[in-house]
């Protein structure tokens, strides 16, 4: 049986953990709205840089979508994550950690993912006419928005599996 104040630090623990969850999935969704928001902005003000719109709305959806179901997965998952804790605090904590590290093994391979990006942006960059490779330059943002959130939620994951056997 876990004490009073080991169950007060563990709901913190993942009070913490699933607020820093939605606000993240919040971040990635308004980046998908602000690409589309670009995209659409780009296509209007100059037509003949339709590539970079259709990339920068191409993203923007592959981010929206994801970022949208992942904030309101949050609610549920922080709801069943609490009830199973309350009901089997030991098999919660195990289930969790091993869970955890699952999630750190993909921020691993997103990170690899996040450098392939980066090398392919440099190639379409430079494959570009010269006359749209300042366009491209909208782009970078993304290139680095995205890896650095990525460092976010990992460290997050990390203090959350960290908290989670120290208790």
């Amino acid at each position: 049986m876990e004490s009073s104040s080991t169950q007060v630090a563990v709901r913190r623990a993942i009070d913490a953990y699933f607020e820093g969850e939605r606000r993240d999935a919040l971040v990635f969704a308004l980046l998908g709205a602000a690409n589309l928001g670009a995209a659409l902005a780009l296509l209007l003000a100059a037509p003949e840089q339709r590539l970079l719109a259709l990339a920068l709305a191409t993203i923007g959806l592959l981010e929206i979508g994801p970022g949208f179901w992942a904030l309101r997965r949050q609610a549920v998952r922080h709801a069943d994550a609490l009830a199973r804790q309350r009901e089997d605090p030991e098999g919660w904590r195990a289930a969790e950690s091993a869970r955890l590290a699952r999630v750190l093994d993909a921020r691993r391979k997103l990170r690899i993912a996040d450098a392939v990006f980066v090398a392919a942006f440099v190639v379409v960059v430079a494959l570009s006419p010269p006359g749209e490779r300042f366009a491209w330059l909208a782009v970078p943002g993304q290139m680095a928005l995205l890896p650095l959130l990525n460092i976010v939620m990992a460290r997050r994951t990390r203090r959350f599996a960290e908290a989670l056997a120290r208790t």
